[in-house]
């Protein structure tokens, strides 16, 4: 039984919120698909006033893999960040203190690779002296946090295991990891209390070490038996005797936890070719990709994140609906930029933080990272594409650089992801976090263990 909105309000607002209450904004026809605070839909649907002053040109970075395995979480986000640019430079600029300020994005492949990441950095800055990086994280930020620190620019990792207290302008959250790895436990606990037996797998990295002890650590406060936690290699091609080990040890799930795409597809093609029967989830699934090596009824139920903004949760006119038509008639089939693919949970990931840095910007009234970081902290809420957000973290990152926002939970339907659940994070980590930290702290991986 999959939820429905009805089984999420009998559950308890302390563990699941409703999806309609929170995941969606109603929106005038002529409404755009992001939130900006400063204008009114009446004055966002005029074109922006000749007479207000235009300053300077403010550059952003997209400093994430645009090639190898890494780049499915990557390169779509470049479509979403640029949609985000061309709306507001299209009203004149972003306004802030009264002036409008045009946006404009560079880019660097870093392949998902420290050096490379660190060689990125510093042509964003020095060369085009950005204000804010969209990126990945994982051992980039790990390489470049000493200089973007230094430099007090904004960086937006996709993964919130990337922040702590010596990382001051690190930000991150709009992505849901690995909070969405936290709760996948519960949901599948929730929605068959017979399931007992869980593994969980991902690659040997910074990411995949730190996020899965928080997966292992919430499975265990919601009374599962790890049966397999184990790391492969990088580098790894042949996942049949990854795949063998873990159905040795006969799981209810398989968790892949936040394995890259391509390492997803190729893990998926050995549970079926091997015959696994149960149930399948994961950070993020690229059902488009994976469907190329696994009949579509296999893979029916598989549960990650990352919704499509063409599912009928969000309703119609909603800011994800507007969102899928704006990004079909730009990047979509015969469109002026296509990109020969379907949108995907990522193409609006990364713009959610980059839609919060704009927002904290307007709230400061200028782009100084230190009084943009204190008034998005100050504010008790701020809109976002996945429902109303705020600044938090302190206890499992030790800094309050944490976007918590409404997390949906997603489950493959006749080859579609489609939303199941939309949870709020917060009285459910409170009311388990001690027995979770235990478990991270045990595996070495809480932000003052890590260095």
């Amino acid at each position: 039984m999959a939820y429905s909105r009805r089984t999420i309000l009998k559950a308890g607002a302390a563990t699941l919120a409703a999806g309609s209450a929170i995941s969606s904004r109603a929106l005038a026809a002529d409404e755009p698909a992001f939130y900006f605070p400063d204008m009114s839909p009446e004055e966002i649907a005029a074109a922006a006033n000749p007479s207000e002053t235009i300053g300077e040109t403010i550059n952003i970075g997209f400093l994430a893999a645009l090639s190898g395995p890494d780049a499915g979480w990557g390169l779509p986000g470049l479509t979403g960040n640029q949609l985000f640019i061309d709306e507001v430079n299209s009203r004149g600029g972003l306004l802030v203190d009264g002036v409008r300020y045009p946006l404009a994005m560079h880019k660097f492949d870093d392949e998902a690779i420290g050096s490379k990441a660190l060689q990125g950095a510093k042509e964003l800055v020095l060369k085009h002296n950005v204000k804010f990086i969209s990126a990945i994280g994982g051992n980039p930020a790990d390489a470049t946090h000493p200089f973007l620190t230094k430099n007090k620019v904004i960086y937006a990792s996709l993964i919130s295991s990337d922040i702590k207290p010596d990382r001051p302008y690190l930000i991150a959250g709009g992505d849901v990891t690995p909070r969405i790895d936290m709760l996948r436990p519960m949901y599948h606990k929730f929605n068959n209390p017979a399931l007992k037996r869980w593994a969980v797998v991902s690659q040997d990295d910074t990411i995949g070490q730190t996020c899965q002890a928080w997966e292992v650590g919430s499975a265990i406060a919601d009374g599962w038996d790890v049966v397999y936690d184990e790391h492969y290699t990088i580098d790894t091609t042949d996942f049949a005797p990854v795949v063998t080990a873990m159905l040795a040890k006969d799981p209810d799930v398989v968790s892949l936890n936040l394995s890259y795409p391509d390492f997803v597809v190729s893990i998926c093609e050995q549970l079926f070719q091997q015959g696994f029967k149960g149930v399948v989830s994961a950070n993020y699934i690229e059902d488009e990709s994976v469907l190329q090596k696994v009949p579509v009824e296999w893979l029916e139920g598989a549960t990650n994140s990352f919704p499509l903004f063409d599912d009928p949760w969000w309703g119609k006119p909603s800011v994800q609906n507007r969102f899928l038509q704006n990004w079909v008639s730009r990047y979509g089939e015969g469109a002026p930029e296509d990109v020969n693919r379907n949108i995907t949970g990522i193409d609006w990931d990364h713009v959610i933080t980059l839609e919060v840095w704009a927002h904290g910007c307007q709230l400061a009234g200028t782009f100084d990272p230190d009084e943009v970081l204190k008034a998005l902290r100050g504010t008790e809420s701020f809109p976002t594409m996945l429902g109303p957000g705020n600044m938090s973290g302190n206890e499992m990152w030790g800094i309050d650089n944490m976007i918590s926002l409404p997390i949906p939970i997603c489950e493959v339907r006749n080859g579609t992801k489609r939303v199941q659940a939309v949870m709020r994070y917060e009285k459910w980590f409170e009311s388990r976090k001690d027995a979770i930290i235990q478990v991270v702290r045990d595996k070495g991986q809480m932000f003052d263990q890590r260095a």
